[in-house]
């Protein structure tokens, strides 16, 4: 088995560096690579250990489908849907992520953000929901100078210029975030969540 190091040493070595996976997105995003992100977790035991009380969300690190997510789970509840997602999923715990719930009440902006062919591209939505579910009340789509000023309005500088930064690195890539109208996150002054930077 890969070991995080060498998929993260695997991505630096492509010319532009590019995230091709979920494994290589997990080894970079564990390892803080990636910009601000909540507090995460890779076991039930790990959440109990840290203290955390409060809801938390749940993602397969195996991509099952963003409709498998699982948001605002109280903590009781965790170890009954780990059990259900590996009998129904065949997927253990080790390959479950954990992160703390967003302040959902509290979104901007959220969506995908590009760069492509003909310039910036933003596919967003306003709805004050976990994203999947935002999608399927809104989705707006923007581009070029809209797609900046949309961006630009909603993150924050500190965010914004983190977000320049990842472009550069990754500038092939699809940058999943959710802005918020407080600071939130492990990196202070942001108020900006990245939760995936991908091309696959």
């Amino acid at each position: 088995m890969i070991d995080n190091g060498e998929l993260i040493e695997r991505v630096r070595s492509r010319d532009p560096q590019t995230i091709k996976n979920k494994q290589e997105y997990y080894a970079l995003y564990e390892r803080g690579l990636l910009g601000n992100k909540p507090k995460t977790w890779r076991s039930y035991e790990e959440i109990v250990d840290s203290g955390w009380t409060e809801r938390v969300c749940m993602r397969s690190r195996k991509g099952i489908g963003r409709s498998k997510t699982l948001f605002n789970l109280e903590l009781s509840d965790v170890p009954k849907k780990i059990e259900e997602w590996r009998k129904e999923f065949q997927i253990g715990e080790e390959a479950i992520s954990f992160n703390q719930s967003m302040p959902d009440e509290k979104l901007s902006l959220q969506g995908e953000f590009m760069r492509c062919e003909k310039g910036l591209y933003l596919y967003y939505t306003t709805a004050k929901k976990p994203m999947n579910q935002a999608f399927e009340t809104e989705a707006k789509h923007a581009s070029g100078i809209s797609a900046l000023e949309l961006m630009k309005s909603n993150l924050n500088p500190e965010s914004f210029c983190d977000l320049e930064e990842l472009l550069d690195q990754f500038p092939n890539d699809v940058f999943e975030f959710s802005a918020y109208d407080i600071c939130v996150g492990n990196i202070p002054g942001r108020n900006t969540i990245v939760w995936e930077v991908r091309n696959y």
